[in-house]
């Protein structure tokens, strides 16, 4: 068959293609088309993997130069037709763009941001329910993120966080950062200034808490190192702060005793604020629903990153936090902070 004729044949089949991709719901394309049938297709026209039979990349694309093209203006097309930008009620723009990235079955994820295709992460649930996503965790090389790794946050639940976080301890939003570095860096193991850290600075965990008490007395013999005070609904969480660099690992690269009496700990206080809700309540002390930040380790390696992981998921009511992931906390929890202006503000449609 002549390449006149295959492109004829092909042709055709692009035009019944998209009359069948106009008839399809958007289940019915995405199981039509997929990732493996995208990718099929994108690797029809231009193979990467046959750019070993060159001697070099340029020689690569130049021998390709027409197809190589073609994917970098698809690519423009898809950035520019299908990042869709809006305009909040001050006159501010901004761009909405989707990813491929989908965890939620009664939601669809998206980008907010300035530039196309950057940003913020955001959920937007049936029912109105929109959320934004703060990074919670140290993402390595290789992982692959889920959302276990990420605080979502409503939108108007955050604005009404920092209304209630006094200026004072916003007003330089670098300043906690700095010193959760410098303290690491000289490799300080003193306890008492990472627990003084979060007492001067208590929005740095998500904007969740308006106080943070130490040294909370539950009873005689339950005295967690922190109760937070949670801004949207006035109850409290345990916040427990081991040194960074106290061994977690035995030689044999088992978790250590210090690990389990942490985790054996948090588990009890965990146990008495519920069991004891109403002699709680009575002393002043309300717990609904509460949760352990667990604050340990720092530099761990892959397998005792794992390790920790592992434990984690018996008992998601504490959430294992290791000094790197109390970093990018803090760090995602400025960039909410400074973006809140644009993010509380809805983007509406707007003719480009």
């Amino acid at each position: 068959m002549s390449d006149k004729s295959l492109i004829k044949q092909g042709k055709e089949i692009i035009d019944d293609l998209v009359k069948i991709l106009n008839q399809l719901s958007d289940d019915d394309v995405v199981e039509l088309l997929g990732t493996g049938p995208l990718n099929d297709i994108l690797k029809a026209i231009l193979d990467p993997s046959r750019k070993s039979q060159y001697p070099n990349l340029n020689e690569f694309l130049l021998a390709n130069k027409g197809k190589a093209a073609l994917l970098a203006l698809l690519r423009y097309v898809i950035t520019h037709n299908y990042s869709f930008q809006g305009v909040s009620e001050d006159g501010s723009t901004g761009f909405i763009s989707p990813t491929h990235i989908q965890w939620f079955e009664d939601g669809v994820m998206f980008m907010q941001g300035k530039n196309r295709f950057e940003g913020l992460v955001g959920l937007y649930k049936r029912g109105g329910k929109l959320s934004y996503a703060i990074l919670a965790r140290d993402a390595r090389g290789g992982d692959s993120l889920g959302p276990e790794y990420f605080e979502f946050v409503d939108e108007n639940d955050f604005a009404e966080r920092i209304k209630q976080v006094s200026h004072q301890q916003t007003a330089d939003l670098d300043e906690p950062i700095k010193k959760l570095e410098t303290l690491l860096k000289v490799h300080n193991n003193d306890e008492s200034q990472y627990q003084e850290l979060l007492m001067q600075y208590p929005w740095v965990l998500g904007a969740t808490y308006k106080k943070i008490h130490r040294h909370t007395n539950l009873d005689d013999k339950n005295i967690p190192d922190f109760t937070g005070v949670r801004i949207f609904d006035g109850c409290r969480d345990i916040l427990e702060v081991k040194p960074p660099f106290s061994k977690m690992f035995r030689e044999n690269r088992t978790l250590s005793a210090n690990f389990h009496d942490a985790w054996t700990q948090a588990e009890r206080y965990l146990d008495f604020a519920r069991g004891e809700r109403d002699y709680l309540q009575r002393k002043g002390f309300l717990f609904d629903n509460p949760r352990c930040y667990l604050i340990l380790g720092y530099e761990l390696t892959d397998d005792e990153l794992k390790q920790i992981r592992t434990k984690e998921r018996m008992n998601p009511s504490i959430r294992l936090l290791t000094y790197n992931d109390l970093l990018v906390f803090m760090k995602w929890t400025k960039t909410f902070i400074e973006n809140l202006k644009a993010l509380t503000e809805p983007l509406e449609d707007v003719a480009e």
